[in-house]
């Protein structure tokens, strides 16, 4: 018994330090993050830009705003919820970590010093005493909370940002003392190199009160351009080149504002020539189109047009190679007789051309359909059908250009009945019933019905409005329709080539006859297919400036 004893003790005195070792691991673990056990503190300001600081020993800066900010929610007025005013506002994440935990706030600074908030790791609000918030929003690290530390951006041509070789930068606090802005994330000393298109269009979102501009010419040494950001619109370049440029900017100290600062920048561009748009035809009737070439383009979507005719189609612009761009301008058949001007902006130029365009005058045609074609083809169910197709098919548009020469009209033999954009009068109303869209033919056989150039049939099928109908894409955004036909015989996908059988006349749809209706459209809009036609006496093909000359 005496042995089983001792034995007893033996164990027990065995186990009392494995026991006080889990008891202190799980105190440990579950120990509170404080001034004593913290090693770390991250700031996140409201510009995502992060502060991180490891504690290296007692009274070091890491070690004091661990302090600063584990000891706020003890001086700090608990409050039931932020203010409204905050809840779509950006916040300071603050994370502080001990080597087993950490906890984090976040918090609601403003330049106002009474008006600081905070959520602490439990997501409990609190309002900070004006004197502990002075502490954080007067410090380098509440530098996102001015609106006037914001250092200026230099920007060129395509919005290309330029970074400083050096940079100071300096804001008022809510003191009125200048601080030194933090510039380490955008200055380089590293030689840079852009591409540049256009030209060198130089500016500053916050113009600057002294600026010196110098580029040199990077093969012959020369200096082509030495003056203030200001002039530079003097300065343009005629042909590709590699330039040296070196830019100083200053941003004096005065009393009605708040901030100064100096940046110097040095860097090297590759410049091509600025862009050039021409007209195919600088002379249109209203209803007709005009083929628009930009050249030294290599991105055209970022081709901006205007023009001052009371309608302005959204010009879209395809890359054709060599930094070449074609697009089509569509004129609205209500466009008055005039001069227009037509503005092209591209890598930092402008440039104004002008459209004549002559008047479309009054035309109408007077048209006999069968009531019950009418009532079925003309249906608001039936419009709104072909409305949806149209819609869906001019969405989109092959890239590459299949078109050449002279447009076929798309039958022979075949008179013509109505032409485009006249107002069709139905069946002896006095009210016009559309505007047409295309060409009217009408045979009293059946007739073959081409292609009108190469292309590639996005379209083939029957809709409730136009019948049997076939629309061929010949890229570039341009397409040719052909409704009411008797026969289809291509399918979606196919290539055909100029005058090749698509399908036949027929009478199908919203038709009063044996026929085809042929008609052009740019993008969503239907134009007059007359100048692109064989026999015009203006072009007989679309001309596209600088390429088909």
């Amino acid at each position: 018994m005496k042995k089983k004893i001792i034995f007893a003790i033996i164990l027990l005195a065995c186990l009392i330090p494995t026991v006080v070792a889990i008891a202190s691991y799980n105190k440990t673990q579950n120990a509170p993050v404080d001034a004593d056990n913290a090693v770390s503190i991250s700031i996140n300001d409201i510009n995502g830009k992060n502060y991180t600081l490891n504690k290296e020993k007692d009274g070091d800066e890491a070690d004091t705003l661990i302090k600063y900010f584990l000891g706020l929610s003890d001086k700090s007025q608990k409050i039931v919820a932020l203010p409204d005013s905050l809840m779509s506002s950006k916040s300071f994440k603050v994370t502080v970590s001990s080597p087993l935990r950490e906890e984090s706030y976040e918090f609601y600074f403003s330049p106002d010093p009474s008006t600081n908030y905070f959520l602490n790791s439990k997501g409990q609000a609190f309002k900070l005493t004006e004197a502990d918030a002075e502490t954080f929003i007067t410090s380098k690290y509440a530098e996102s909370i001015y609106d006037n530390s914001t250092i200026p951006t230099l920007r060129m041509s395509d919005n290309t940002v330029i970074s400083p070789d050096n940079a100071v930068w300096k804001y008022k606090n809510y003191t009125g003392a200048y601080i030194d802005a933090d510039v380490s994330d955008i200055v380089t000393e590293k030689d840079e190199t852009y591409s540049v298109e256009g030209g060198l269009d130089i500016a500053f979102d916050l113009k600057p009160d002294y600026s010196q501009v110098r580029i040199i010419d990077s093969d012959n040494a020369s200096v082509l351009y030495d003056g203030s950001i200001d002039n530079m619109s003097i300065f343009t370049l005629t042909s590709s080149k590699r330039v040296s440029v070196s830019i100083s900017a200053k941003w004096y100290e005065d009393p009605a504002r708040s901030y100064s600062g100096e940046m110097n920048y040095s860097f090297n561009a590759d410049v091509l020539a600025p862009a050039e748009f021409y007209l195919g035809l600088t002379t249109v009737e209203a209803g007709k189109f005009t083929a628009i070439t930009a050249l030294n383009v290599t991105n055209p979507e970022l081709i901006e047009f205007s023009s001052s005719m009371a309608y302005t189609y959204p010009v879209k612009f395809f890359e054709i190679g060599n930094n070449t761009a074609v697009g089509f301008l569509p004129v609205d058949s209500d466009t008055e007789s005039g001069l227009y001007t037509l503005s092209f902006k591209y890598g930092g130029i402008t440039q104004n051309t002008i459209l004549t365009v002559e008047n479309f005058g009054e035309k109408v045609s007077y048209y006999y359909v069968p009531e019950n074609v009418i009532e079925t083809a003309r249906s608001q169910t039936a419009l709104t059908q072909f409305e949806n197709a149209v819609r869906e098919i001019t969405s989109k548009s092959e890239t590459n250009r299949y078109f050449s020469g002279y447009f076929y009209e798309g039958v022979t033999g075949a008179d013509l009945q109505r032409g485009f954009g006249r107002d069709v009068y139905l069946n002896g109303s006095t009210v016009a019933a559309y505007r047409n869209n295309g060409v009217d033919y009408a045979s009293n056989w059946t007739l073959d019905v081409g292609a009108c150039n190469a292309g590639v049939v996005c379209y083939a099928g029957q809709l409730d409005y136009s019948g049997n109908i076939i629309v061929i894409d010949h890229g570039l955004d341009l397409k040719t329709w052909y409704y009411n036909l008797g026969t289809i015989e291509v399918e979606v996908g196919d290539i055909v080539e100029r005058g090749q059988k698509i399908g036949t006349t027929g009478n199908t749809g919203f038709t009063g006859v044996n026929g085809v209706h042929v008609a052009m459209s740019v993008g969503n809009w239907f134009v007059s297919p007359y100048d692109t036609w064989a026999d015009s006496p203006v072009a007989g093909k679309i001309i596209l400036a600088k390429i088909d000359e």
